[in-house]
């Protein structure tokens, strides 16, 4: 008798052998650091300050026309395209690593912001979005009384 792998019971559905390919897809190419995620999915990073949330976005080889912020409740949203430029040339393309593609990326900020304040720069390739926070999320000092 053979070992039966184990599956949960969600992964009797007929989309669990293709979970299994994108899976074993990854595990492979993921040693040559490369994943199955072949559109432009933008790095960012998300800080705070006593004012406000800053998020910083790499949209390198773009637009500011190819970039869409959008701030709904406490989520904000950057969607975009970076489009493919065929090159044509004598030689030929020897490696491409530089993704192209449509994206969207949500982010949900704990306490929300003044959605009316938000500011956004792009330069160098950096999106600077700047979410102040609202009245109620800043911190406040309290003074402690001793009796």
């Amino acid at each position: 008798m053979g070992l039966v792998r184990w599956r949960e019971r969600g992964d009797l559905s007929p989309w669990s052998a293709l979970r299994d390919l994108e899976s074993q897809f990854n595990r492979v190419f993921g040693d040559f650091g490369l994943s199955s995620n072949w559109t432009m999915d933008p790095l960012v990073d998300i800080s705070e300050t006593d004012e406000a949330y800053v998020l910083e976005a790499d949209l390198p080889g773009m637009s500011k026309q190819d970039i869409e912020l959008s701030c709904v409740d406490n989520v904000v949203t950057i969607k975009g395209e970076r489009k493919h430029e065929k090159k044509v040339d004598d030689e030929g393309v020897q490696r491409t690593e530089r993704r192209y593609g449509a994206f969207q990326r949500s982010f949900e900020i704990p306490g929300g912001f003044e959605t009316d304040k938000v500011s956004a720069e792009y330069t160098d390739g950096v999106l600077r979005v700047t979410l102040p926070k609202r009245e109620e999320s800043k911190p406040k000092q309290i003074d402690v009384k001793v009796l």
